[in-house]
């Protein structure tokens, strides 16, 4: 990412440069190149939350009712009830359950293989 960046820079330079470009236009020309980078970085951040909820989904549903800390009868139902709703009300709340319930179940009680 350290060597990326100076290499995006350089491009967006060189283009302007052959471009004949105002200041002005030189301006607006990096600030497209960054917001590009911007939206890029939160694409793939975003991406990796969505994994992160489909992994806790998964382990949800192949996990056995007593496989939950303090399980009830059910503990199954309300989380998969809880990840699905988070994720139909807003992706916003979606990784938030599913970090939740990296720490509350998947971390404290490991699934067995």
């Amino acid at each position: 990412m350290k060597k990326l960046l100076p290499i995006l820079l350089m491009a967006a330079l060189l283009i302007v440069m052959a471009a004949g470009c105002t200041a002005e236009e030189a301006v607006g020309a990096g600030l497209s190149v960054f917001l590009v980078v911007c939206f890029g970085v939160l694409g793939l951040v975003g991406l990796f939350l969505f994994i992160v909820w489909i992994v806790a989904l998964v382990d949800v549903a192949k996990r056995g009712n007593d496989e939950f800390p303090n399980a009830t009868d059910n503990t199954k139902t309300i989380w998969l009830v809880v990840l699905i709703v988070t994720f139909v009300v807003g992706i916003g709340l979606s990784w938030i359950a599913a970090i939740v319930y990296y720490f509350m179940v998947m971390k404290k009680m490991p699934r067995k293989k």
